[in-house]
């Protein structure tokens, strides 16, 4: 016995439903599989990204590392340099430069020449004051006035370190109570070797002064001073 027809259009019409229902349950698990697909995907994208930007950043900043050292060690032989015995007059000029560095130039300075780093900072507060002379001695023929004299540098003063000293002395003639003229003919200069804890004895011979008298004194000035290692 064959069913009612409206009973088979139903039937037929929720066979139907259950296939459209079917077919788009299919569709949106596919756009929701797509979705999640999507998301991981960007997900990874980000984080190797992400990776890539660290990996970068680091780089630059050891460049930047690799920069900054170099240029440290080029500031602390520029200063090494430009201090020599051609450019003793000057040593101020190189204190202050010192004193204006970064601690790392100071630091690669200290290991580049620590010796010249010494010998600035002993130049800083009278380094004149750790040499002490002896009295001088004279005597003249009447055609020149021999000077005779010995000075010694304080063991205790940092220069020490620095080994043999060249010292450079002037010797002159003047009556007492006056100053010794830059332009007087009466003065030599001549230098000789310090080292340190022996005192440096030298000689030196200045023109006659036919005005001499009992009031003309003989003496000496050290007038500089540099390490001969230097």
């Amino acid at each position: 016995m064959s069913a009612p027809v409206p009973l088979r259009a139903a039937t037929v019409a929720g066979t139907a439903l259950a296939v459209i229902f079917i077919i788009l349950s299919a569709v949106v698990g596919g756009i929701n599989a797509w979705r999640s697909h999507s998301a991981s995907s960007y997900e990874e994208q980000a984080a190797q990204a992400q990776s890539e930007k660290v990996a970068v950043d680091q780089q630059i900043a050891d460049a930047k590392t690799r920069l900054d050292a170099a240029n440290v060690h080029k500031d602390a032989k520029a200063w090494c340099d430009s201090v020599t015995r051609d450019t003793a007059a000057s040593i101020r000029d190189a204190i202050k430069s010192y004193d204006s560095a970064t601690q790392a130039v100071k630091d690669a300075i200290r290991e580049e020449c620590a010796p010249k780093e010494t010998l600035a900072n002993a130049q800083r507060t009278g380094a004149e004051a750790a040499f002490s002379p002896g009295i001088p001695e004279c005597t003249t023929d009447q055609i020149t006035t021999t000077i005779n004299g010995t000075i010694t540098l304080n063991s205790a003063s940092q220069i020490s370190s620095l080994g043999p000293l060249e010292l450079t002395i002037s010797g002159y003639t003047l009556d007492k109570g006056t100053t010794l003229s830059p332009s007087s003919p009466y003065q030599e200069t001549t230098t000789v070797t310090l080292t340190p804890g022996t005192p440096a004895t030298f000689s030196i011979s200045v023109p006659y002064d036919p005005a001499m008298s009992d009031k003309t004194e003989c003496g000496f000035t050290m007038i500089s001073w540099w390490p001969t290692s230097l």
